[in-house]
């Protein structure tokens, strides 16, 4: 009988820590072992395999033979790399099908153990893993001091039995949703590619970096444990802090609502509030020390300010670049396929290369000789952030290509609106990329708000404007638009802000349109299963008998809203239907029976179909790129990045120009514009 597919589990032990160094690291290490195998030929009986054992003839043949999409396992890559450097079986990337990468496409969660609980399947992954794993899988020191693995013969039994439910569970997973399409396959594999290829870092910079980050946190913690008179001595000493900002807040009504959070008891609906000095909370008092100068002051700003400073965590990526460089100096599996919720972006893994802040280090040569020679420098943690880019260089004899479309969500939102009135926000972007000395949309909008012609628009005015833009468009509120703000030093009070939100509004009907047709199509849907509602250029459907909304995208890729459910709701203008679905990164706690649920608005719909429709224009470019055999090795939400020879930057700059502004046949009437910059480093 010929199989078409092996489904395949490994678990290994290692003195390498999978989690810190990533799985390429884990799966070259020298120490690294198969303990077993589960695996099973199409819906046939699972089987195990030890090491002490041959591999059976069947197994290591279909394994040989790599035959496209034949070998499945849940997070696929970590069983190829151990498949082709533990087990020594080398097999090619495209053999390979990932069940996990299946379900994030489907906005279902990527881990086993909570996918098989959010589908409520009746076979689900064993819950005694971490601790076998950790019982097994990681080294222990023994009574003569030597660092050593268990091999208990009942713990090993549990454990080949943990390995053969897996299988099960992941089996039963994949016959549950939707598989990838042969598009969604091939971004997969391109992807792989690209996590395959790595990015080489400067390893003298990065483990510099993160010894000055540390030095800084200790001074840091001494400096709090001054201005506390010893009550906190460290950043991360949350109840403490708790105790301290308290008395504090108690005479300042702003103060206080900086820091107090209304928590909603999923089970009970019950209100409580807690106080927190969170990202959020410091903003919010350090917003209002600038706008009323010494109205907080002294020892408390000075505190929140500490906090801020040891609270950048992207500094701490600089370890995470030394934890898992490979023996060349590169990281290798940075890129998530489908890891951003309902939307089919990327997302990163261990590096989180998404989240990387822009350069804004002038002389970054200089100040990294500062650093690697352990010379003093101001504001270390925000000089740091901003020079974790560059610790991202081309190897020797190579060159960064990088491609960054210009302004792409502003340009697809109203597209996809279809919207007559939209055609006047295309047609500025289209004068811009004709004569790029015309004022750009972000002029054109501070216009609007301050009423001077947009030749007259000030610096500060248009980056108001660009503010405006970019986080008016999905209906957010005085709260989104000054979390945009912030990221663009811009500050204005709340009343400003809301000001500047409803002059948008007014000039921008088109998108309030939108979101009020989005919102009543998907509303449409689920009342009227096997019926199509359209809004604008995007189509919600629900299957016949299923609780599945989809919002198909001009690609033809449809995005998914598991369990959705239409309900009515008051709301500030009364009783409204409501859709919710479950939200696949919401973990419910324990004693919750039901997964977490989004409603689902307008304002939302329209963020995720710009930011899926926007994805599917890089999607199309990463794979056109990696089948032409450029050498992409990272990509963001509108980048791609090339490292290609000195002698090919000529030819490598005019492909990528080419592929970003081609537009896709799906997409005809939308504007697209690039950048192109190279260079040795990364930046932005």
């Amino acid at each position: 009988m010929t199989q078409s597919i092996l489904h395949i589990d490994y678990e290994t032990r290692s003195r390498a820590h999978l989690f810190k160094g990533g799985a390429y690291r884990y799966a070259q290490d020298p120490s690294t072992e198969i303990i077993c195998m589960a695996y099973a030929f199409g819906d046939g009986a699972v089987q195990l395999w030890k090491p002490v054992d041959p591999l059976p003839d069947d197994v290591r043949h279909f394994m040989e033979q790599g035959l496209e999409r034949s070998l499945h396992a849940h997070n696929a890559q970590f069983e190829r790399l151990i498949t082709n450097h533990v087990l020594g079986i080398e097999t090619p990337v495209e053999a390979w099908y990932c069940t996990a990468a299946q379900a994030r496409a489907r906005a279902l969660p990527g881990g086993l153990d909570d996918l098989g609980r959010c589908l409520g399947l009746d076979i689900q992954k064993d819950s005694k893993g971490k601790a076998l794993i950790q019982a097994l899988s990681v080294p222990y020191i023994d009574k003569q001091g030597n660092s050593t693995f268990r091999d208990d013969p009942a713990l090993l039994q549990e454990m080949y039995d943990y390995n053969i439910k897996d299988v099960e569970a992941e089996r039963a997973a994949e016959h549950a949703s939707q598989p990838l399409t042969d598009d969604e396959f091939k971004v997969y594999l391109a992807n792989e590619r690209v996590n395959d290829a790595g990015l080489k870092v400067d390893l003298d910079f990065a483990k510099a970096a993160a010894n000055y980050a540390e030095q800084e946190i200790a001074e840091i913690s001494q400096d709090l444990k001054r201005l506390t008179h010893g009550i906190i001595t460290g950043p991360r000493q949350f109840a403490r802090l708790k105790k301290f900002v308290e008395p504090i807040a108690e005479n300042d009504p702003l103060v206080r609502d900086a820091i107090t959070r209304t928590v909603v008891d999923r089970r009970t609906g019950t209100k409580t509030t807690k106080t927190t000095l969170d990202r959020d909370a410091r903003t919010k008092l350090l917003d209002l020390e600038r706008q009323e100068p010494g109205r907080i002051g002294g020892d408390f700003i000075a505190i929140v300010e500490l906090l801020d400073a040891a609270g950048r965590s992207s500094v701490s990526k600089f370890q995470a670049m030394a934890n898992r460089a490979d023996q060349d100096g590169r990281v290798r599996g940075a890129y998530m396929f489908s890891g951003a919720g309902q939307t089919g972006r990327f997302s990163s893994l261990g590096l989180q290369v998404h989240n990387f802040p822009r350069s804004t280090v002038k002389h970054f040569d200089a100040v990294r000789e500062r650093v690697i020679d352990g010379h003093p420098i101001e504001d270390v943690m925000t000089v740091l952030s901003s020079m974790l880019r560059g610790a991202i260089v081309a190897q020797d004899g190579h060159t960064f290509v990088c491609g960054d479309w210009s302004g792409i969500e502003s340009r697809v939102l109203p597209w996809l609106s279809d919207d007559l009135d939209a055609n006047a926000v295309l047609s500025v972007f289209k004068d811009m990329d004709r004569d790029p000395s015309r004022p750009d949309n972000y002029m054109l909008a501070a216009s609007d708000i301050y009423n001077v012609p947009a030749e007259t628009v000030t610096k500060d005015q248009r980056a108001v404007g660009k503010v405006v833009v970019l986080a008016c468009g999905y209906a957010g509120g005085v709260g989104a638009f000054n979390s945009m703000a912030r990221a663009y030093q811009v500050v204005l009070t709340d009343d400003q802000a809301s000001s500047v939100i409803t002059q948008w509004r007014k000039a921008n009907g088109w998108a309030t349109r939108f979101w009020e047709a989005l919102n009543t199509a998907a509303v449409d849907a689920c009342h009227n299963p096997g019926t199509a509602m359209d809004a604008g250029r995007i189509t919600f459907y629900v299957p016949p008998e299923s609780k599945l909304l989809l919002m198909r995208l001009p690609s033809s890729r449809v995005l998914c809203y598991p369990q959705a459910v239409c309900e009515l709701a008051e709301t500030p203008r009364g009783e409204e239907w409501q859709v919710s679905a479950i939200k696949a990164n919401w973990r419910p706690k324990e004693f919750d029976t039901e997964w977490p649920r989004l409603r689902l608005y307008g304002g939302l719909l329209a963020e995720n179909a710009t930011q899926a429709a926007a994805a599917d224009i890089l999607r199309g470019a990463l794979v056109e790129l990696i089948d032409l055999n450029w050498p992409v090795v990272g990509h963001t939400h509108d980048e791609l990045l090339l490292e290609v020879e000195e002698d090919e930057v000529a030819e490598a700059t005019e492909q990528l120009d080419r592929a970003m502004r081609a537009v896709p046949p799906w997409a005809t009437g939308l504007p697209l514009n690039c950048e192109i910059w190279n260079g040795r480093r990364y930046r932005k």
